[in-house]
């Protein structure tokens, strides 16, 4: 779960996402990186700056908070998603900055090292060709791994030394026989709505109801 324009719901949102119980909430940025913090479990009361209130203030046991720990960008600034920095005119320094807060990790506790996009991001060359090159070096490390925030939390709960690492089930990809397979062909959904045409793609049957219209679907399911 990630709050649009990060802003959480306070304990509002939080019980919905423990009652239909999700694993975790990634949507509080953390001020906090030196040393960097680490996921946690809302079973106490968060450790860290609320920087967008409302934020949660009573216990949900089990529930993880996955923090947006901030970086450093190349002018001094804090952000807590990387298309939020101030990012530089080439790709060397664009790496650079990346790598600069990567070691911010690397070297002190070893806290997971978020890596938080929109994809239009990339769309600019010289971000994409640095990110590339960061992306190469981290994983030229034999004890660095790019995994889900759900993988992340299940080895914490689990945690599994390097010399295992290979057997640990949650990493695993195996490829399920009853599988479909790549869809090279999507759909696309179209509706005419308030004097325009909004769209997506799909390969799967297009909904019945669109959000936004104000129809979610879910209103006659918990009516009472």
């Amino acid at each position: 779960m990630r709050a649009p324009f990060l802003q959480v719901g306070g304990n509002s949102m939080f019980e919905s996402l423990y009652q239909n119980n999700f694993t975790y909430d990634s949507s509080m940025p953390v001020l906090d990186n030196n040393p960097p913090f680490f996921p946690y479990t809302l079973d106490y009361n968060i450790g860290h700056e609320c920087m967008i209130p409302p934020c949660p203030t009573k216990s949900f046991p089990g529930l993880w908070e996955v923090g947006m720990v901030m970086w450093n960008d190349y002018r001094g600034g804090r952000c807590s998603m990387g298309d939020a920095c101030a990012n530089p005119d080439n790709a060397e320094d664009v790496f650079k900055m990346l790598l600069k807060n990567f070691e911010r990790h690397y070297h002190s506790n070893r806290a997971p090292f978020g890596l938080f996009y929109h994809a239009a991001w990339f769309v600019t060359q010289h971000y994409r060709k640095g990110y590339m090159k960061f992306i190469d070096y981290i994983n030229s490390k034999d004890d660095v791994y790019m995994v889900t925030n759900w993988q992340a939390i299940q080895w914490m709960r689990d945690p599994t030394p390097l010399s295992k690492i290979h057997s640990f089930k949650p990493w695993q990809c195996p490829k399920d026989p009853e599988k479909p397979g790549p869809c090279h062909h999507p759909k696309s959904c179209n509706l005419n709505y308030k004097g325009g045409s909004r769209s997506f793609k799909t390969c799967q049957p297009c909904p019945s109801v669109f959000p936004w219209t104000g129809r979610t679907g879910f209103d006659e399911m918990y009516a009472v």
